[in-house]
């Protein structure tokens, strides 16, 4: 398995990559797209690890209990 430290940080390249192009896309002015960038990729972010709590704890708990 990856190391959890590099999956975070691959996550959060992705997230501000993927955040900057959609800022990019929506805003005209440096200013807003820079603030738009910071805001969007923690969204993205924070969406992506919930996403996962819940499918490891529906792994864990609903379809395989132990």
């Amino acid at each position: 398995m990856t190391n959890p430290l590099v999956m975070l940080l691959l996550l959060l390249v992705f997230s501000f990559a993927l955040a900057a192009v959609l800022s990019c896309f929506r805003e005209d002015e440096k200013s807003d797209i820079m603030r738009g960038t910071l805001r969007r990729a923690m969204v993205f972010s924070v969406s992506v690890i919930g996403f996962a709590a819940v499918a490891y704890f529906t792994s864990g708990f609903v379809l395989f209990p132990a």
